[in-house]
């Protein structure tokens, strides 16, 4: 990638490009949810972000967690964050700006990471 990454927040929700996959992970262009404190967002120089793929086969399951579309974060379809599959990635995987996260869905995504990183 040339050029400065594009800038990006915690709690936003980015169309990324997951090509090339392997295994069970992500492909083709989905949206993620970035992770990371802004204190790495932000910090200059800073290529990378870490990401939580939003999938719409969503499952009642602890590391699932809800994600309906809205005019806030412009999904396309009802989502479920997978907490299961985090990601550092290049921020030039990242397409484009959808939205944005809500502080609850945020605060529920928090609390399965710590589950499933046993933080």
């Amino acid at each position: 990638m040339t050029g400065d990454p594009p800038p990006c927040s915690r709690g936003e929700i980015w169309l990324l490009d997951w090509n090339p996959r392997r295994g069970s992970e992500q492909d083709g262009f989905r949206p993620g949810i970035i992770v990371q404190s802004d204190l790495g967002n932000h910090a200059d120089g800073a290529r990378t972000t870490v990401v939580v793929p939003l999938t719409t086969q969503g499952r009642a399951y602890a590391f699932y967690i809800p994600v309906p579309k809205s005019k806030e974060n412009n999904l396309p379809a009802d989502s479920w964050a997978n907490a299961t599959q985090v990601f550092t990635v290049d921020k030039s995987r990242l397409a484009k700006r959808l939205g944005k996260a809500t502080p609850a869905q945020m605060k529920a995504l928090a609390r399965a990471l710590q589950a499933v990183l046993e933080l």
